[in-house]
């Protein structure tokens, strides 16, 4: 798995996402919420113009925030498009192979780095999740 991804910090854990499907990180600031949205989705950001849910990661894989989040990614998967929520961006790197698959439906893989677990995030099952209204 050498393939560069972004990672990022939710709750306690640290995850990973391929560079390929961010298209942008950006500071977060007003997210102005939908009423009836589904818990894991804020409400929607506003990028230049192009208005996007923005999805909390955190809520989404069950875990408590330990930190505001500060940090927004734009992703796609095929022509869906939104924005995921962070605690805050570690850096863009290669990650080593992973350790195993992981149990969750919105990981792919699990691999080490400096001796810390990190999920790599599959964009395609968080954002298909979201759309069908989960949560």
């Amino acid at each position: 798995m050498s393939a560069m991804h972004v990672r990022v910090r939710a709750g306690r854990e640290h995850y990973a996402l391929p560079v390929a499907g961010v298209r942008e990180i950006a500071t977060l600031d007003r997210i102005t919420p939908v009423p009836g949205a589904p818990a894991e989705v804020l409400g929607v950001w506003n990028l230049r113009g192009d208005v996007m849910a923005a999805i909390d990661l955190a809520y989404l894989l069950g875990l408590a925030r330990e930190a505001e989040p500060s940090r927004i990614l734009v992703v796609e998967d095929g022509d869906v498009r939104a924005g995921l929520v962070v605690e805050s961006v570690a850096g863009v790197d290669s990650l080593p192979e992973p350790l195993e698959p992981a149990d969750s439906n919105y990981l792919s893989a699990a691999a080490l780095i400096d001796r810390e677990p990190v999920g790599v995030i599959d964009l395609g099952a968080v954002l298909s999740a979201v759309g069908k209204g989960t949560g």
